[in-house]
């Protein structure tokens, strides 16, 4: 029987994402002023100082755009992609893994992730559970993929784990009604 399912979580905002914000558009409110300021000084010419500030404004608001982030798990017959989606326009494969080659999977609780490559691709909310899952990776070597699965989602992760570390993971019956 093939098993398939998706799931897609919004990233939500960090401190980080609040500061980076706002130092983007101060510096485009910024930029625009100096521009309009220079323009007429210098030259003595609106229309180019609008034109430019409308460039300013414009790449202002792709940035801002491409701080929305999302990210989707397909999982179909044992194998797991990532794939991070920028501002519900373009999309960008983080991995694929096999999950029968996992190694070791828990609750994320932050800290020491080792000498890893560390895919992050996590709701980063505080209300939800984060999950790691140690694998060795053909081409990535030794990767910990930290994110945030719905419980339909480990279900059926669950079900393709080694036995040896397949007992880790406690979903409620319930949700198991992927089979």
């Amino acid at each position: 029987m093939d098993s398939f399912k998706e799931q897609i979580i919004r990233k939500e905002n960090t401190q980080k994402d609040s500061t980076l914000r706002f130092l983007i558009t101060f510096a485009c409110v910024a930029l625009c002023f100096a521009v309009i300021m220079f323009t007429i000084m210098v030259m003595g010419y609106l229309p180019i100082a609008i034109f430019i500030s409308g460039l300013i404004i414009y790449g202002g608001v792709h940035l801002l755009q491409n701080l929305n982030l999302e990210y989707e798990y397909i999982f179909t017959n044992g194998d797991l992609d990532i794939d991070k989606v920028i501002a519900a326009k373009s999309r960008k494969h983080l991995a694929t893994i096999k999950v029968n080659d996992a190694t070791d999977i828990g609750e994320y609780k932050g800290g020491d992730n080792g000498n890893r490559t560390v895919i992050m691709a996590s709701a980063m909310n505080p209300e939800i559970t984060d999950w790691f899952m140690d694998v060795k990776h053909p081409d990535l070597g030794d990767v910990r993929l930290i994110f945030t699965p719905d419980d339909g989602m480990l279900g059926v992760i669950k079900t393709h784990l080694p036995r040896t570390i397949r007992s880790k993971v406690n979903v409620s019956e319930k949700s198991e009604d992927f089979e």
